[in-house]
């Protein structure tokens, strides 16, 4: 999973379908189904490709849908939790005496809002004049860093980001942090690349951009061509994505005059300043060689150039919610040429989509008053419990680990903390200003609320109750500086859960997920915290180089899969989620076994318990995708395919082959934790 707490983001389980479950409320909920053998494809041999044997046949009946990228458990039951909040947006709608800054409130006149479309179109680019205001007043170096300043709050990204983010070697207090950005295209590779899909995109990208400005009623000459050069000499000096996520790469704290002093025409005080910091002393900068090279960009592109492009970024952030036009222009690009889709989801669909994005959590306090049994979050606890006990055993029998470097990861482990379902406390909106008529400054609002909440925190002590998640998200993530795992109410539903379900099918699925989470405090990465979350060397030498070791033979399993023809994964970019995958299988088969006890629970639907845990993973990871998907997630996914999420652990556990009688595992397996 991808990191809560730094650059390297929070990481994203892809989960879940629900059958036969009522959208209406708990008390209606009809039976669910632990796992449907429907799913599978009798033809295929388990031991040879267990994925087309589990749910091949599923996978023949669910083709992507047109408005889809990829379809899969996760989509499904994201499905049903739209249902939930549909229903509760138009419940909303109806209030008549809501209290102004409430949850309700917001809410409600977001909804209206957006709904409001001919309101909204009939207003044109004017809600945008105040962006376009600073851009025109963008004359040299010094005025274009001022403005730099003012947009960042405002929603539209610049070619800098600094932003207010836990401290890494000090995780009880925050820092401010700055990381490279700037490209619209998802990757660097899209950009430096000579292969003829990549050139492909390029073309269309310049397209779109020009389209994009013809729109705005914009006579800016060649748009496309100029947005596009001027991206890609960000793209030569930026980072590969396998280098983003080194831990001690990324932290580089400086004196911020040292750094300021250091560049000749990036002015970080002032933009600083601009966009509303405090003073500070010190920053930690993500890659020192992106700002080194940005600072000589700054000047070597022209002031004009800079001034369509960040007209550019603002269009990108808020044309596509002026019109149809735009909005079908910014599909036709970004979903469609992407990433395959071919299909735009109904008004009704993109609306409540966009108020899950930008009103995550006043939502989720809704959707978890009225869909969250408590009883889930009690049988969750007892299984991440049962995991950290199963996980205490493992670093105890490691037979590559000295005694010295087991105690401070057992240390580590009784650190650990987590957080189910949903914030104990709900962040304070009452200052947000969000009017039914006002749409696009709506979304302006947001994201200045969002820029103060993030300012507040600065000299404060870390919030140890706050979400990176909302609770509706069907997702889950470890943060190394919280040393905690958080499962939002969202993913904690069928195929991934449910307390009616055999344990073998829970443990397969949300426990296997529990143990992922928790093997990220142990993978290339994260192992690099302690338990107070601190980027700190617990590791005697002789025992990191056993580590590494065994993690570069999971490298070279997974960079010898050829996902697509000349296309294979990049093992070294997907090791943490390939090892916090592997332990998360390996953990959550040892905590069945205590939860069973010895108990045989004997034969369900003609599978043995052993078989029904490799089953359940292998359901949450079912899902078909367009070749575009697949393309842009081996560049930009830190998780390989899901067919290979199943099938490349699998093939290192002893258990399973045991299982499937397929024999002894691989002289090559691995078994790291």
């Amino acid at each position: 999973m991808k990191y809560a707490s730094f650059l390297a983001a929070l990481s994203i389980l892809v989960l879940a379908q629900c059958k036969k479950k009522s959208t209406e409320t708990s008390d209606m909920e009809e039976k669910v189904v632990a796992f449907d053998v429907n799913d599978m494809d009798s033809s295929a041999l388990p031991c040879e490709n267990f994925y087309t044997y589990a749910i091949g046949n599923w996978q023949k009946l669910n083709p992507v849908p047109s408005t889809e990228s990829r379809w899969m458990s996760f989509n499904i039951l994201h499905e049903e939790n739209k249902k939930k909040l549909q229903g509760i947006l138009d419940e909303t709608a109806k209030l008549k005496d809501a209290k102004t800054g409430s949850f309700e409130q917001l809410i409600r006149d977001m909804y209206l809002s957006a709904l409001d479309t001919n309101g909204t179109a009939s207003k044109g680019l004017a809600p945008l004049a105040p962006i376009q205001e600073i851009i025109a007043s963008i004359r040299d170096i010094q005025s274009l860093n001022t403005a730099l300043g003012k947009l960042g709050p405002m929603g539209v990204g610049g070619p800098v980001a600094m932003y207010v983010t836990i401290d890494r070697k000090n995780s009880e207090a925050y820092t401010v942090g700055a990381s490279q950005t700037g490209l619209s295209l998802p990757d660097r590779d899209y950009y430096l690349t000579d292969d003829p899909k990549m050139i492909d995109i390029r073309n269309a990208y310049v397209e779109h951009v020009n389209t994009m400005f013809k729109l705005s009623a914009s006579e800016v000459a060649d748009p496309g061509k100029r947005i596009l050069d001027l991206e890609t000499k960000i793209a030569e000096i930026c980072w590969p994505r396998q280098e983003l996520r080194i831990a001690e790469k990324t932290y580089n704290k400086m004196l911020l005059a040292d750094w300021d002093a250091g560049m000749k025409n990036i002015d970080a005080r002032g933009i600083l300043k601009a966009a509303g910091f405090p003073e500070i002393d010190s920053i930690v900068v993500g890659q020192p060689s992106f700002y080194e090279k940005m600072d000589a960009l700054l000047a070597g592109v022209s002031i004009e150039d800079w001034k369509v492009w960040l007209t550019w970024k603002m269009l990108n952030s808020y044309a596509p919610h002026i019109n149809d036009q735009f909005e079908q222009e910014h599909f036709a690009f970004y979903s469609t040429k992407l990433r395959g889709v071919k299909e735009m989801k109904k008004r009704q669909e993109r609306i409540l989509q966009r108020i899950d994005n930008t009103m995550g959590e006043p939502l989720g306090k809704l959707f978890v008053d009225k869909y969250f049994p408590p009883e889930s979050k009690e049988y969750v606890a007892e299984m991440i419990e049962n995991l950290r006990s199963a996980y205490r055993e493992s670093i105890q029998n490691l037979t590559w680990m000295s005694p010295d470097t087991k105690k401070k990861a057992l240390e580590k482990l009784e650190a650990f903390t987590y957080k189910i379902g949903y914030p104990n406390k709900w962040e304070d909106y009452s200052k947000l200003d969000i009017k039914a008529d006002a749409y696009v400054q709506n979304l302006i609002n947001i994201n200045k609320f969002g820029h103060e909440l993030m300012l507040e925190k600065f000299g404060k002590p870390v919030d140890k109750e706050e979400w990176h998640m909302s609770p509706q998200t069907v997702n889950a993530y470890y943060s190394p500086v919280g040393n905690e795992v958080v499962f939002p109410a969202g993913i904690l539903q069928p195929p991934f859960f449910h307390v009616s379900f055999d344990d073998a099918i829970n443990y397969g699925g949300i426990g296997a997920v529990i143990g992922h989470e928790f093997t990220h405090g142990f993978d290339d990465q994260g192992s690099k915290y302690d338990g107070k979350g601190n980027m700190n060397n617990w590791w005697t030498e002789e025992d990191r180089k056993q580590f590494d070791s065994l993690a570069n033979v999971l490298v070279e399993q997974y960079s010898a899969v050829e996902v697509l023809p000349g296309k294979f994964i990049n093992g070294r970019m997907t090791l943490g989620e390939n090892i916090a995958d592997l332990g998360g299988l390996t953990l959550a088969y040892a905590a069945l076994q205590k939860q069973l006890n010895g108990k045989d629970p004997g034969l369900i639907d003609g599978f043995t318990w052993q078989q029904r845990f490799f089953l359940g993973w292998a359901n949450v990871w079912k899902g078909n995708s367009t070749e575009e998907d697949i393309n842009n997630r081996l560049l930009t996914d830190y998780h390989s395919p899901a067919e290979y999420r199943v099938r490349v652990p699998l093939n290192n556990l002893s258990q399973f082959h045991e299982a499937f009688g397929c024999g002894k595992a691989p002289e090559n397996g691995v078994k790291i934790w």
